[in-house]
């Protein structure tokens, strides 16, 4: 304790040399100035620790009383810090230094993203930068609980979210929802019923009473397995299920446009440079924004620090071509190509198993776009399940 007070009061490491050190020690002790023995080099010199304020006071005993006093170290907070008063400037930013580091680990401006395998980790920023977490984000004005029920509305794939501050970052730990595919019930009763009209083709009935055999014409919900099966003296309900197949036609009508655009090659390439703070962005130099059609390359670079922890500060370089247009007419033979496609991808897409067998078309320019009527003759797997109920008459 008394270590830390002559530390705090500054002191004074002397040598006194005189006929009766012991002589004057006693005088020191009476006019109440404190020292402290450091150690005895002989008969008539000893070293002692005085306080810095004292310093002026021995000097003038050991002078009346014929010893001599020389002065050997200085030491204490005063001799460290007493420099500083001659630069305040310097003093100003050790208090900065000393308030930052206490006040700036509050605030969060880097975060990380874990846990989520379909979400992108930019959806889930990009999210919580609009409910307020972000950049230079108070930390303890963050709540988890209540950022976790507004994210999981945002986003509907995420089942549990929360924050973790560690100083100036922050880790988001998501958890997606499972992807489970429906365990299939075989007590529930369900029928399987037609989903367009067709002919029947083929038959594959697994459980249920099936109602529909090969050669007959079906309509859009009727009843093909039924999930009741009548024995006489009981009732037997289960989940039906099949595969049934049969001829379709599908019926399409697709407009296209007679006239296309196309690109002609690039006249003119200009180059703008931008600075990005955070969501504002600073034109430095390069072409303005142009009045005709033209395509853009955007490259972006983010200022990044050691450790991976990226800055809303960063250069973008956009490359502008400009170019022209020119219109062409497109032929019957050109427009029926383009149409064939999108009805045969159309029809493709809503067929859960099956193939498309014919086609039979028409094609009428009109009004400056080409009509085109087809009929799709297909083969596919009509059976659909659906909940099976009791009508009482």
């Amino acid at each position: 304790m008394w270590s830390v007070i002559w530390f705090l009061c500054g002191c004074v490491r002397v040598r006194i040399t005189a006929a009766s050190p012991q002589w004057l020690l006693k005088k020191l002790a009476a006019r109440r100035l404190a020292f402290r023995i450091l150690g005895r080099q002989d008969a008539f010199t000893m070293e002692l620790l005085v306080r810095l304020r004292d310093l002026p006071a021995v000097c003038t005993a050991a002078e009346r009383h014929g010893a001599e006093l020389r002065v050997l170290e200085q030491c204490g907070a005063p001799a460290i810090f007493g420099g500083l008063r001659k630069r305040p400037l310097l003093v100003v930013l050790l208090l900065a230094a000393a308030v930052s580091a206490v006040v700036i680990p509050k605030f969060v401006f880097f975060y990380e993203v874990s846990g989520n395998e379909t979400v992108p980790s930019e959806q889930i920023l990009r999210e919580l930068r609009e409910l307020g977490v972000g950049f230079g984000t108070y930390g303890p004005d963050i709540r988890p609980q209540e950022l976790k029920n507004r994210m999981l509305l945002r986003i509907g794939k995420l089942q549990w979210l929360t924050v973790q501050q560690n100083g100036m970052c922050a880790r988001v730990v998501v958890r997606e929802r499972p992807e489970k595919e429906p365990v299939a019930d075989r007590k529930t009763p369900v029928n399987v019923v037609a989903s367009r009209a067709g002919i029947i083709t083929e038959v594959h009935a697994e459980a249920g009473n099936c109602l529909c055999r090969v050669g007959q014409a079906v309509l859009p919900g009727q009843l093909l397995i039924s999930a009741y099966t009548d024995y006489g003296y009981k009732t037997k309900a289960t989940a039906a299920l099949g595969e049934i197949y049969a001829e379709t036609v599908r019926r399409t009508v697709c407009v296209t446009p007679s006239t296309v655009i196309y690109k002609q090659d690039v006249h003119r390439t200009g180059r703008r440079v931008s600075l990005l703070i955070g969501r504002h962005r600073i034109v430095l130099s390069g072409a303005p924004e142009p009045s005709t059609n033209a395509e853009k390359q955007t490259k972006t670079w983010y200022l990044i620090l050691p450790g991976g922890f990226s800055l809303p500060l960063g250069i973008e370089i956009e490359r502008i071509s400009e170019y022209d247009t020119r219109e062409e007419d497109l032929t019957a033979e050109q427009a029926a190509a383009r149409c064939r496609d999108q009805a045969e991808q159309a029809a493709t897409h809503d067929m859960i198993a099956g193939v498309i067998l014919s086609e039979q078309q028409s094609i009428v320019c009109s009004g400056g776009v080409y009509r085109r009527t087809s009929a799709l003759s297909c083969r596919e797997m009509i059976a659909r399940m659906t909940a099976a109920s009791i009508r009482m008459r």
